[in-house]
């Protein structure tokens, strides 16, 4: 069922294409909020977006580190497919959590919405989050993610997240970003 949340946003500038922001390499950076606003993980990422035609892979590389400064690591791997100028939907699957079923959104002008549940490891356990993922272009290589997550009904947490695309030469000038070492 497409997500008719971004057509507010239709005819605003700049145009948020999926395939043109996320392809080749980005970096990332963000927190994780429980639901009293206490940051519970900050995290680094390093992503990789190819494309052929209407589908595309992207790559996250997760560096977490917890609110007692103990860092992991955790990866996730999109499988995306645009349907038309508007809406997509992907699968992921990976230790940083697998998507349950079929995420699906849609982008119109500088924002883009999309809706999915993610199996969530937390400790020996996992669980299902339904997330709403909301994103905003502010310039061609910069980006602004908050996603809310919510288990049976009931909010859990929030990301916020920003990204930013890599000139394709850059990639290995940021291949040990971030070194975890830093952040204890």
């Amino acid at each position: 069922m497409p997500i008719q949340t971004t057509a507010a946003y239709r005819g605003s500038q700049p145009s948020f294409l999926l395939d043109a922001f996320f392809r080749g390499p980005l970096v990332a950076s963000g927190i994780f909020c429980d639901r009293k606003r206490r940051v519970r993980n900050r995290f680094f990422m390093h992503m990789r977006g190819d494309w052929e035609g209407k589908r595309g892979t992207l790559e996250e590389r997760f560096t977490f580190v917890d609110d007692q400064g103990q860092s992991s690591h955790a990866e996730r791997i999109w499988k995306l497919e645009q349907i038309d100028a508007t809406n997509f939907r992907g699968t992921a699957q990976g230790s940083a959590g697998d998507i349950v079923g079929i995420a699906e959104g849609a982008a119109e002008g500088y924002a883009m919405h999309w809706r999915y549940t993610v199996r969530q490891p937390v400790g020996d356990k996992a669980y299902n989050l339904r997330t709403d993922d909301r994103m905003y272009l502010l310039g061609p290589n910069h980006v602004i993610n908050h996603s809310r997550m919510h288990f049976l009904g009931f909010f859990v947490g929030e990301a916020i997240i920003e990204i930013h695309r890599l000139p394709a030469d850059e990639i290995e000038a940021v291949a040990g970003y971030p070194n975890p070492e830093t952040y204890r």
